[in-house]
């Protein structure tokens, strides 16, 4: 099976007070031969929510190494096409589905990829349903 995660997703890993149930048994119960998609902005956005929750003090500098270690035994897969061919679409489903530019990124790699999307953001997981992305 093909999955797209987005940063709200991941993120409910391992920010102490947005446990997800759903995040953790996903990661869970992945199959060797499963793969997990992540647009390049996935990078940015968590390395983003790393800095905040720093900032508020709801993780520490040694808690963020742990964080970024474990990401990186995940064996997600990054998706690194981007530009001009992808603009279009982006924007499109931006305009139709009132989504963000960063939520579309993931809307057109699940679409792309055939793939679930994994989100806990409500808007954009209407946007996908409403796309026919799982």
């Amino acid at each position: 099976m093909q999955y797209v995660i987005d940063c709200s997703f991941s993120s409910a890993l391992y920010l102490p007070d947005e446990e997800s149930g759903d995040a953790r048994n996903f990661f869970i119960n992945l199959k060797e031969d499963d793969q997990v998609f992540v647009p390049i902005l996935w990078w940015y956005e968590t390395v983003n929510v790393l800095n905040i929750s720093t900032k508020r003090k709801r993780l520490n500098r040694n808690h963020i190494s742990i964080v970024i270690n474990l990401l990186n035994k995940m064996n997600l897969i990054t998706d690194f096409e981007y530009g001009a061919q992808f603009a279009e679409e982006l924007f499109d489903l931006t305009q139709l589905y009132h989504v963000t530019s960063y939520d579309a990124a993931y809307l057109e790699l699940a679409h792309r990829k055939r793939a679930k999307l994994m989100s806990l953001d409500e808007d954009l997981i209407s946007a996908a349903k409403a796309i026919g992305i799982k």
